[in-house]
């Protein structure tokens, strides 16, 4: 009867985790489908605040906090009131640290890094330039050399190269080459499954193509 009970016990436990890794995965799904196309400040912070309420529940898993901080350092392209642009990026900042806490060495999370100081720039990119993009490139360096596979580190620099003037290093002749290797390692580019991390080939082939005009 004992061992009755507990194989009882066993089998509902196990179907409660699978319940549980079931609905993470379908809230997951959900809102890295709509991260990828949330275009306006307002509808990617109110993802990371989606993905933040899946992290409260799922504390064992990195995606979650990754995603939340995407978002918020996503926004900061977008974001006109440039007066709350630290505040934003500090949160994002704290909620990378968690994920790197839980998947330490993650070209993603690196990515994600330089991503929060290329925002940091934006808020007044002739006194921050050189220190916050001195930052991002090295993380961004780090990125790629945990997993040279991954093209959304080279999208960053490709970005970077973009809208740097000439006159400091940068411009569409600095940006072509990077972009290019960029696409091609999109193309390559294989997803596990629907949540993990796939954004920015759009993003990369609109600009390679404004490079090579």
């Amino acid at each position: 009867m004992k061992k009755l009970i507990l194989i009882l016990i066993l089998g509902i436990s196990s179907l409660q985790v699978f319940a549980g890794g079931e609905q993470y995965m379908n809230a997951m799904k959900k809102a890295v489908a709509a991260s990828d196309t949330a275009a306006s400040a307002s509808s990617l912070q109110n993802l990371s605040n989606q993905f933040q309420r899946i992290a409260n529940v799922e504390r064992t898993e990195w995606l979650p906090y990754y995603y939340a901080a995407y978002c918020i350092a996503g926004s900061a392209f977008v974001l006109k009131d440039k007066s709350k642009l630290d505040d934003y990026l500090d949160n994002a900042e704290a909620l990378i640290k968690l994920a790197d806490s839980l998947s330490p060495n993650n070209s993603e999370i690196y990515t994600i890094k330089a991503m929060i100081n290329q925002g940091r720039i934006a808020v007044s990119p002739m006194s921050r330039g050189r220190k916050y993009g001195t930052i991002s490139n090295e993380l961004i360096k780090k990125a790629m050399e945990l997993d040279s596979t991954n093209p959304r580190p080279y999208l960053l620099k490709g970005t970077g190269l973009f809208y740097t003037p000439s006159m400091f290093g940068g411009g569409k002749d600095k940006a072509k080459p990077i972009l290019d290797i960029c696409v091609k390692k999109y193309d390559a580019f294989k997803s596990a499954n629907e949540i993990v991390p796939h954004w920015g080939r759009d993003r990369a082939v609109k600009m390679l193509e404004e490079c090579n005009k």
